[in-house]
């Protein structure tokens, strides 16, 4: 009599068999170790950016607080009992995870070009980072795990550089103001760690604000010099670290303490095999995503030719004189600690016909600003700096100053003031210690000629800030410039810089 035998199961049929008897934390850790390694893969510029950043002291560098106080907070969330219902979809789960893969695509693709000028103060490529992860994890997890951890993925939208920046100018612009703002983010993983209830959570948090405030203060009285990563990094980490353990040791008094007493559920989502192509797909296509090159950075063309004082004016070049001098001490809160904008309104002592049709002395206005965090330069553009709101800037024409200084031309065209005039900008220094130099030449010959102001108010910056922020890149570029004064400033500047020198 025939009997009845069972086919053997295909090659790929007994590996994915093999695969789901693995005990579930090493797939998860196999799953992770995907969304790492793609993760790199799509965002390996970034990574790089916010490397350079950190190195050249930018207070961006806060963003990697981010994930280290997050993944904190994620092992305490981890640590409580799973409470979503024991339902799967998986349609729900493709779905959801497109389109945050998509959104991550399409910020890569399309917005970090158009607000190019803010990329340094805005970052949206680490927003879009923060979406392929998001999303990476909803379409290997599924959408229910990842909504547990709910208050974890919230805290990464705090890499979202805006709000940190506009907080920092407020609290004055300094190292200590970037630490301030660094302890809310580790106040609020605290409170987000140890929070079972309302009341310990807002407990945890004022004890990490305390704890983290002594820190700094300790850091700022005993290592004033200490780099602008020190004063981020330590007071947070250690906020959050401290008192996590603090609170966790106090919880579990009288009970045996172990690292992994809780029990190891199994993966909601097992059949993930059909989303891997989608996020390996989405993945290279961001990584041909290069981030922007046209961004307002200033490069510190040679060292300077002396040491750089703050506050101190520069010599006028021979042919000119000083008439008028002002200083705005009020740019500390966007270049730093001691930075002061000095203006010197530089008359010419005799007349030329190239220059004007009636031989009349012209005069040229100089910005000088000397910052202990050079790479700010290029956070803050200029048209924040004189609220340029309604300007509309040319693209910058690249000029030899000699003396190795390149300098860069541009033509602004003000419709609030109704000039147009030429700048000419460079930098000079090294990573930790430079100056802008900014001279001006508007189209309007009288004395009383208007020049942009700096402005000297907190809310009128921010206010610009967005403003700018809402129009984006091309609705403020001048297609057609007039570079009128071309040659009056090519003169001037480099006569200035050989100035210098002397």
């Amino acid at each position: 009599m025939a009997t009845a035998t069972t086919p053997a199961p295909s090659k790929p049929a007994a590996a994915l068999t093999r695969y789901y008897e693995v005990h579930p934390l090493y797939r998860l850790g196999l799953r992770w170790l995907l969304i790492g390694a793609l993760t790199a893969l799509a965002f390996h510029d970034t990574f790089i950016s916010l490397a350079v950043t950190t190195r050249e002291g930018g207070i961006g560098g806060y963003v990697w607080t981010v994930p280290l106080v997050a993944g904190l907070v994620a092992i305490s969330v981890s640590r409580r009992k799973r409470t979503e219902l024991p339902i799967h979809d998986r349609q729900t789960d493709i779905i959801v995870g497109s389109i945050g893969l998509g959104m991550a695509l399409l910020i890569q693709a399309a917005l970090l070009e158009r607000y190019a000028l803010y990329f340094h103060l805005l970052r949206l490529d680490v927003i879009a980072a923060w979406l392929f992860v998001a999303s990476c994890c909803v379409v290997l997890f599924g959408l229910r795990p990842v909504i547990r951890f709910a208050w974890v993925w919230a805290m990464f939208a705090l890499a979202f550089s805006l709000p940190y920046y506009l907080a920092v100018i407020l609290l004055g612009g300094g190292k200590f103001a970037a630490g301030a703002v660094t302890l809310l983010i580790a106040a609020i993983g605290t409170g987000t760690a140890v929070g079972r209830t309302f009341r310990r959570g807002v407990i945890g948090s004022l004890r990490a604000w305390v704890f983290g405030f002594a820190v700094l203060v300790a850091i700022w009285w005993l290592f004033p010099d200490a780099p602008v990563l020190v004063y981020q990094q330590v007071p947070a980490v250690a906020a959050i670290s401290v008192v996590g353990t603090v609170m966790y040791l106090q919880a579990r008094r009288g009970v045996p303490k172990r690292l992994l007493d809780r029990k190891v559920e199994p993966l909601a989502a097992k059949q993930v095999w059909a989303g891997v192509p989608l996020v390996v797909a989405v993945a290279v296509a961001l990584s041909l995503c290069s981030l922007p090159t046209q961004t307002s950075t200033v490069k510190i063309s040679r060292p300077s030719p002396d040491t750089l004082v703050q506050g101190r004016p520069l010599d006028p070049p021979p042919g000119w004189k000083v008439i008028e001098q002002q200083e705005f001490p009020q740019v500390r809160r966007l270049y730093g600690d001691g930075a002061v904008l000095v203006r010197q309104y530089m008359l010419a002592e005799s007349g030329n016909p190239d220059w004007d049709k009636l031989s009349r002395p012209r005069t040229i206005v100089v910005d000088s600003i000397v910052s202990r965090r050079p790479f700010s330069f290029g956070t803050i553009p200029a048209r924040v700096l004189y609220g340029l709101t309604s300007a509309r800037i040319s693209a910058p024409r690249l000029i030899d100053l000699d003396m190795g200084v390149h300098g860069r031309l541009t033509s602004v065209v003000d419709d609030r003031l109704l000039v147009t005039w030429n700048s000419v900008q460079f930098a000079w220094g090294d990573d930790n210690l430079a100056q802008r130099v900014t001279a001006f030449a508007v189209d309007n010959h009288d004395p009383d000629a208007p020049f942009p102001t700096p402005s000297t108010s907190v809310a009128s910056n921010i206010q610009t800030l967005i403003t700018l922020l809402f129009r984006g890149n091309a609705v403020l570029d001048q297609r057609t410039p007039s570079f009128k004064d071309e040659d009056l400033l090519r003169t001037f500047t480099r006569a200035l810089v050989a100035g210098q020198f002397r």
